[in-house]
């Protein structure tokens, strides 16, 4: 016989609320650092997709187990400042808003610079984070990316978010 675990039965671990999403392309948005935008993987539990596809909101209160993971393909003239400059900078950031309100604000990023060096030169870059939160009913997550534009979206599930809800909030 099993024993609980602060008053939960340990074999029934998959009711906490969970989701995985992957990536999914928007041509809609021009800027270099932009939204990502994702498709569900499977159905949700315990999240949902705002209409757009760039915010989860989480149903509960409470601490959440954040991991980002994004593939980049850099080919020659792909650089941030065209011909002459032959780097390329790459962004991956979560951002949430605050309670009551309080605008959106970036928590978590990871960044790589890449020279493009070959006219027939393909580079294929990782960015990834894990992130521990806690998160209100009210609150959102949204993944940002700087050139989206050059993000894997054919290899399945090379660019990914998934989200776990680790514990409730302790009064």
């Amino acid at each position: 016989m099993q024993e609980s675990l602060n008053g939960r039965d340990p074999g029934n671990s998959s009711s906490k609320a969970h989701w995985f999403l992957k990536v999914s392309r928007d041509d809609s948005h021009t800027e270099v650092l932009g939204p990502v935008r994702w498709e569900q993987e499977h159905n949700p539990r315990g999240m949902s997709l705002d209409p757009s596809k760039t915010r989860i909101a989480v149903d509960d209160d409470g601490i959440y187990v954040v991991f980002v993971q994004a593939v980049f393909i850099l080919r020659s003239g792909s650089t941030d400042t065209g011909q002459t400059d032959k780097r390329v900078r790459l962004r991956l950031q979560l951002n949430t808003n605050g309670t009551d309100g309080i605008p959106e604000d970036q928590l978590v990023a990871a960044w790589d610079e890449r020279e493009v060096k070959d006219v027939h030169d393909e580079q294929i870059v990782h960015l990834s984070f894990m992130v521990l939160l806690e998160l209100k009913k009210s609150q959102y997550i949204r993944v940002m990316a700087k050139h989206r534009d050059k993000l894997d979206y054919n290899t399945p599930l090379s660019t990914f978010l998934t989200i776990v809800k680790h514990s409730d909030l302790q009064d």
